[in-house]
């Protein structure tokens, strides 16, 4: 890390398709319940296995910010980081990312995102397993997904700055994984298809079945209270006809109710609201008594007896006769006498127990509960495992959203929670009652989570089976090119005639055998005219790189060195003298008024100049350690080490007096003429100063000197060998 250097072009593919992944996670894919499947993750893998863990870390934090914002979880941003520098790391050992992701996931995925899920997630610990096996599988999808991807596309596949693998894969491992990751993927979509194909079956079985149920309830039930409001009126009816005294009323009432024990209670009353006849007599006080049992203050007194019409109460405690929750229907009987005036009521206190009946006969072989509310929304009947009082409101929480199911799903118990807890299907009565069957959301979350795991344990069986067989079958492929690369490794012409191949082996590689034993036998033919042909022309180059060298490093004018070289050999020259405690001079020359030669004689006769100015320099500072360099136009630069500084000057007097006396010829007129120089030096000890350009500098000024001084004159400096630079 201390190290660590951004290529720019993968910091640029990271980046982009670390927000392409955004985007994508954004829309994760559902499949059941909470279940989701996240594909933009597969170009994490992607950058993990071209670029190498730390921008697979950029590319992974990006995607995982498409995932916190719909899941409002931060626990992505520690799970998918790790295991996008886990197969970065991985690439850079030479491990595919499929067996990296099966590592990550066995060792440190699953553990940590079960514990993490414990901690900090709102999650029952029967959901814990199966979301810390679906994230599995998930990244099991998109890394096959990703190395997938990466074959198919050529410009992913031969990416310019990719990691390179450290040792050469070999064919059968290259063609082992191939199919291991082609049979991971079928297996995956196919146990993924069966899985979602079966789990929608069982929620059309239970929509449907529960659907019916209600349907079924319901029709009971409006029948159930329509038989026995047809009971009452009937009864009203009775008496009117038979208009018999009290005293009769009472064993034809207990007789009616005999045959119709869905009423708990049953009553008749005359005109004053008292009752005459009771059933069971044994419930009611004696009717015979003084104190006559007065039901004034009854609604279905007062609706039947006044507005003289069949009147179904809504439910109620029974007051007297006992505390059950009951409806009242009462209709009005008359006399013959006065058939526009009511001579009581009749009234039968029905038992809303029948809907337990009901229920036990429709759910003795499911697991469906039953509730039942009345327009107000007071719960009529609960099954018993629900625990839900009579005639209290019926709170509940419609769950929307959080889980992807065909199914209506509800929370009775925790209502606040985003955990469903019960399935349900609910119709209205026609008198504004309504009927839940519902059953627990647990037992199909299991459903899925057995198919889940048995899809996972057959797919881990599958490929650890598709990897014993897939490297079977690589080696079969290619133990044949092996034997042939052998038997070609140190074959002689010996050999050559005597080699039989195996005749069981592929057609093709038998093909291949026998061309490469026509090209071996011409490679044996031509190779000692071809060593022959490369001794010559390694002879040939050597003289042409000789050549090219000194072409290079000399002006082809005065065939001196030129410039470059003599900088170039400035560090050598001091290294040696640096090693030996001795001085060094570097001399600028430059020609007295050049120009005039060139505008008197011509530039011809200029070239001539610099010819025999750069052999008299040969000649006069002939040395082999002695560097003479063209500097520029008419501008030599000579570096000169081991030099006496007390003689130095007086060998460059002795150049520039051999220099003025020497008659220059002119190539095209038989004219001579004469040049002289002037000169500007430094003698330095070698440690004065490691730039070259300092110890010019001070040559430079020098000669400026001399050209001041009237040229055709030499001024050195000699610095002190202890002076600083």
């Amino acid at each position: 890390m201390k190290n660590l250097q951004f290529n720019h072009q993968n910091l640029l593919l990271s980046f982009v398709l670390g927000v392409i992944a955004l985007v994508i996670n954004l829309y994760p894919v559902p499949f059941f319940a909470n279940v989701q499947f996240i594909l933009g993750n597969s170009l994490t893998v992607i950058v993990a296995i071209l670029c190498g863990p730390w921008y697979a870390l950029i590319t992974s934090l990006l995607a995982s910010t498409g995932l916190m914002l719909i899941w409002d979880s931060y626990h992505v941003f520690v799970i998918f980081s790790l295991e996008a520098v886990f197969l970065g790391f991985c690439r850079r050992r030479d491990i595919y990312a499929l067996y990296g992701s099966f590592i990550f996931w066995a060792i440190i995925g699953m553990p940590l995102f079960y514990l993490m899920a414990n901690i900090f997630f709102d999650l029952p610990a029967e959901h814990l397993s199966f979301v810390t096996l679906k994230q599995a599988i998930n990244s099991l999808i998109y890394t096959s997904l990703a190395s997938l991807l990466i074959l198919m596309l050529p410009k992913l596949w031969f990416f310019e700055t990719k990691i390179k693998d450290k040792q050469r894969r070999t064919l059968s491992k290259q063609m082992a994984y191939f199919i291991t990751l082609m049979i991971t993927l079928s297996l995956l979509f196919s146990a993924l298809y069966f899985n979602f194909i079966s789990l929608n079956k069982q929620q059309s079985l239970i929509k449907k079945n529960q659907q019916e149920t209600v349907f079924h309830l319901s029709s009971a039930g409006e029948q159930y209270i329509n038989m026995h409001t047809k009971v009452i009126k009937n009864a009203a009816q009775f008496f009117t006809l038979v208009n018999n005294t009290s005293a009769d009323q009472q064993p034809l009432l207990s007789n009616l109710h005999n045959n119709y024990p869905g009423f708990i209670s049953m009553l008749i009353t005359d005109d004053k609201a008292k009752m005459i006849a009771a059933s069971p007599i044994t419930r009611f006080k004696d009717i015979n008594s003084s104190n006559h049992l007065s039901v004034k203050d009854r609604d279905y007194f007062i609706e039947a007896f006044y507005n003289q019409k069949t009147f179904i109460s809504s439910v109620f405690v029974g007051r007297g006769f006992g505390n059950d929750a009951i409806i009242a229907i009462s209709a009005p009987y008359f006399n013959k006498d006065t058939p526009l005036q009511p001579a009581g009521v009749i009234e039968g206190s029905l038992d809303l127990k029948y809907f337990s009946a009901i229920d036990y006969d429709f759910n003795k072989h499911n697991n469906q509960s039953v509730i039942l509310t009345d327009e107000a929304n007071n719960i009529i009947y609960a099954s018993d495992e629900l625990n839900l009082k009579v005639m209290s409101p019926f709170k509940y929480s419609i769950h929307n959203g959080y889980y992807v199911t065909d199914l209506q799903l509800m929370n009775l118990q925790s209502t606040q929670s985003n955990i469903p807890e019960y399935i349900y299907a609910t119709r209205e009565l026609n008198n504004g009652w309504k009927i839940y069957v519902i059953e627990p959301f647990s037992p199909l979350l299991k459903l899925a989570e057995r198919q889940m795991l048995s899809s996972f344990i057959i797919l881990l069986s599958a490929l650890l089976i598709s990897f014993f067989i897939s490297n079977r079958i690589s080696q079969l492929l290619t133990v044949t090119l092996e034997m042939v690369a052998n038997h070609f490794e140190k074959l002689n012409q010996h050999d050559l005639n005597t080699q039989v191949f195996d005749d069981n082996s592929p057609k093709e590689v038998y093909s291949l055998y026998q061309r490469l034993v026509t090209s071996k036998q011409e490679l044996i033919l031509h190779q000692l005219a071809l060593e022959e042909t490369v001794a010559l022309r390694t002879l040939e180059l050597e003289k042409a790189n000789t050549k090219l060298q000194e072409l290079v490093d000399k002006d082809p004018l005065t065939n001196l060195y030129n410039r470059r070289f003599a900088e170039h050999k400035f560090n050598e020259i001091r290294e040696f003298c640096l090693r030996s405690e001795q001085a060094i001079t570097v001399a600028i020359l430059d020609l007295d008024f050049f120009k005039a030669i060139n505008d008197s004689y011509g530039h011809l006769a200029g070239d001539e100049c610099l010819r025999q100015v750069s052999e008299l320099l040969s000649q006069h500072f002939k040395r082999d350690i002695d560097i003479l360099a063209r500097y520029g136009g008419e501008e030599f630069i000579l570096i000169l080490p081991m030099t006496n500084a007390l003689n130095i000057e007086h060998h460059l007097n002795e150049f520039r007096v051999k220099l003025a006396s020497t008659k220059i010829n002119s190539p095209n007129a038989a004219k001579q003429f004469n040049v002289t120089v002037s000169i500007g030096a430094i003698t330095a000890n070698a440690n004065y100063h490691a730039q070259l350009d300092k110890w010019i500098k001070i040559a430079d000024d020098n000669l400026y000197q001399a050209k001041a001084q009237g040229r055709n004159r030499v001024h050195v400096s000699i610095i002190n060998p202890q002076s600083e630079p």
